[in-house]
């Protein structure tokens, strides 16, 4: 008799676990999706790495174009990964979406990984197929299995700061520390020393992903972001013109796509916009932000 006693008490506990692991989970996932924006249809949406995290403010976006917006950008992401992440957008949006901003960098066709387990900032979104087998095949089986089971562990410290921001109606990561140009001296002997390499396999992915969104009858925007120019001249000049090319090239040839760099003068030579070398502070995003707005305004 203890031993049916225990079974049951276990169950009972075991069942109301899972009750309140699933209860507190909808509540962390909806969080999540108001500071993507995903907890109202967008009619457009922002892609990127942590450069578009810096340069884009949505609040405004959506102020100056007066339509929803969605950011879904990570820091560290692979063009792999932002073809998981727009696939995934598209299985919860699949209509409706009039333009992609999609954020393009020096790197992007690099096959050198900017941030180890990228996979990990995927897990709150395993529920989507398509997210749940890209996750698979990078973790680990006790990992996956583990985060599969027990809900409430996808949400790690990092995001739930993106919830409560979310909660909050804080959608946007706004840096007030300026440049230090005193310190950005070493980069004076960096001229031209990084390559910017085009990686066949990263390019096939990139096109599949242009394709993708081409699918749903979505327009592209392709943005290269701007950088403090003494870390645009650290990169090879013949490497990055090519680079623009192929992306100036691939948009006249395909219907529905532009490529713009905002490389600027007027913007990359002045400290004040910037946080570090290659991120935004406030007076940059909202310079940033009123470039691609009034560009998305004329688009629409």
């Amino acid at each position: 008799m203890k031993l049916v006693v225990f079974i049951k008490r276990t169950f009972i506990l075991l069942l109301l676990f899972f009750l309140f692991d699933l209860l507190i989970s909808l509540v962390l996932i909806n969080g999540l999706n108001r500071y993507y924006g995903f907890d109202q249809k967008p009619s457009i949406l922002i892609n990127g790495s942590s450069m578009a995290i810096s340069g884009f403010n949505r609040a405004d976006i959506e102020s100056i174009t007066a339509s929803h917006v969605a950011a879904y950008a990570q820091e560290g992401v692979s063009v792999s990964d932002r073809y998981e992440m727009i696939n995934h957008f598209f299985h919860m949006f699949p209509q409706g979406v009039k333009t992609v901003v999609y954020e393009v960098n020096p790197v992007i066709f690099s096959d050198t990984k900017s941030a180890e387990n990228v996979y990990t900032h995927f897990f709150p979104y395993m529920d989507d197929k398509s997210i749940n087998n890209y996750i698979k095949e990078n973790a680990g089986n006790q990992e996956y299995y583990i985060y599969k089971i027990i809900r409430t562990k996808r949400f790690e410290s990092r995001v739930i700061r993106l919830i409560v921001q979310g909660y909050l109606g804080k959608y946007n990561s706004v840096k007030t520390n300026t440049l230090d140009t005193a310190t950005m001296i070493y980069m004076e002997g960096q001229r031209g020393e990084a390559e910017v390499t085009l990686e066949e396999s990263e390019i096939e992915v990139f096109e599949k992903t242009m394709e993708l969104i081409r699918s749903h009858n979505t327009d592209v925007i392709l943005i290269m972001m701007p950088m403090y120019y003494l870390k645009l001249q650290s990169f090879n000049s013949d490497g990055y013109r090519e680079l623009c090319n192929y992306f100036k090239d691939f948009s006249s040839s395909h219907g529905g796509i532009r490529f713009i760099d905002l490389n600027l003068d007027s913007l990359i030579y002045n400290p004040d916009y910037f946080s570090d070398p290659l991120h935004f502070n406030v007076n940059g995003q909202r310079q940033i932000t009123g470039i691609i707005g009034r560009i998305l305004l004329m688009h629409h």
